[in-house]
């Protein structure tokens, strides 16, 4: 199993926990702009030997809409985009497609935007640009939600690119959190070109000392039922909150 991170705030604390993984990994690192990228990444393969690849994370302002969907604001959506347009640089980008919950005056703001935002996000899914090909992650939806986060770009029933299914059982308040990730990977696992799976989490964002972890045995249950349904490839968030006991779950299940 490949077994990768994460890491939504990079700081040279959160981003030296690279140094006690002694196995290949990738890592998903957030950047405000490519600018800003590419000097992390320049960085990370300086220092850290045992990253293989670094993928972009773009992430709006706040007031933006901070993630993307068709309620993120048109013109940052545009200037990531044309960011990626403007650059030679060859590198994957991580399209994180979530409603806007940090800035919620947004669902009422970007309405006269909504459908021209949609066809931005549509059109950019399906024909994507090779220099920088689009690993998309979401969260599951089900009942009504699936519609709605549909029109909203924020669910994807199928498609023809690398995605990342968010199954964060921390964060779960349904009781059989096993059955849940069983069902989630069976239901999704060969609808798109490679399917991955976010489990935690194992770290909190900047300031944050509420939002519940995984437990390290907790983890290793979610890594054991991705194994057993046949998960290749899974993604940790996040790097930050690595730690000895987190590891010696991970290296049970690496691939050698």
């Amino acid at each position: 199993m490949q077994i990768d991170f994460f890491e939504e705030f990079p700081n040279d604390d959160s981003l030296s926990k690279l140094r006690i993984i002694k196995f290949r990994t990738n890592l998903y690192v957030a950047a405000k702009s490519v600018k800003e990228f590419l000097v992390l990444k320049t960085k990370i393969k300086k220092f850290y030997r045992n990253v293989a690849e670094v993928i972009y994370w773009p992430i709006l302002e706040v007031n933006e809409g901070y993630w993307l969907s068709a309620f993120s604001k048109t013109l940052a959506i545009k200037r990531i985009l044309n960011e990626l347009k403007n650059t030679n640089e060859k590198f994957s980008v991580l399209w994180d497609a979530e409603l806007p919950i940090l800035a919620k005056e947004l669902f009422v703001t970007q309405l006269p935007n909504f459908l021209r935002n949609r066809k931005i996000i549509k059109k950019v899914t399906l024909h994507q640009d090779s220099n920088h090909p689009l690993i998309i992650t979401a969260f599951p939806k089900s009942g009504i939600n699936k519609f709605f986060s549909s029109l909203a770009c924020t669910y994807f029933s199928s498609g023809s690119f690398p995605y990342i299914d968010m199954l964060y059982t921390s964060l779960l308040r349904v009781k059989d959190k096993s059955r849940y990730v069983r069902s989630a990977i069976k239901r999704n696992k060969n609808k798109f070109q490679e399917y991955s799976v976010a489990l935690g989490l194992i770290g909190r964002g900047v300031e944050d000392y509420s939002t519940p972890l995984i437990s390290p045995l907790g983890l290793k249950m979610d890594l054991g039922i991705a194994q057993k349904e046949g998960v290749k490839n899974v993604v940790l968030y996040r790097l930050g909150g690595l730690n000895k006991n987190y590891l010696g779950v991970l290296e049970e299940f690496v691939s050698k």
